[in-house]
């Protein structure tokens, strides 16, 4: 006799980021955290929340303790790519410089499957590495269909001055976006 439930783990991930992936549900799913963080997000940068997304986007979050901050985010609209570069010189810059532009379908497939390549939508969401300094990056991803291993739309992932150099090439990809 065959069950009809789905096999919560298709892939054969390891315990390890099976419990990381279910640990970012837990907190995705605290309303007062999320509204927090999207007024925040709203507030600080106009910038919409990616959570609930109704198309596919990602975008790339850099903050420096002594500098400014760099938002990068791209989402698919129809047929086209859209990026948008936000960049706040200071913590006092409430007002930034933002620059809207497309990006080629071939730009757009390039990150897309370095993702996919570098498993973003399996990384671990959080390490134990932190300082006072430094920077703080975010990466977070929001797909329509959810991803085929682990059967989530939405995936985040956070670093303190990384050192990783696959979650670095991984925001790269974004920090490197330019106007064509």
């Amino acid at each position: 006799m065959h069950s009809c439930q789905v096999d919560p783990n298709p892939c054969g991930l390891s315990e390890a980021v099976m419990k990381d992936i279910y640990s970012l549900d837990s907190v995705m799913t605290t309303t007062k955290k999320i509204d927090k963080h999207d007024e925040w997000m709203n507030q600080n940068y106009d910038e919409p929340s990616i959570l609930f997304a109704e198309k596919e986007t990602y975008r790339f979050f850099w903050e420096h303790s002594f500098g400014g901050t760099k938002i990068y985010r791209i989402e698919q609209i129809d047929n086209h790519f859209k990026a948008t570069k936000k960049v706040f010189e200071s913590h006092d810059d409430t007002i930034g410089i933002t620059n809207e532009f497309y990006i080629s379908k071939e730009v757009w497939t390039n990150i897309v499957d370095s993702l996919t390549v570098t498993n973003f939508w399996t990384y671990p969401t959080f390490i134990d590495r932190q300082g006072l300094d430094g920077a703080s990056w975010f990466l977070e991803g929001y797909k329509p269909i959810k991803d085929k291993c682990t059967l989530k739309n939405y995936h985040y992932i956070g670093r303190w001055s990384p050192i990783d150099t696959t979650f670095i090439s991984m925001c790269d990809l974004f920090s490197n976006l330019k106007e064509e």
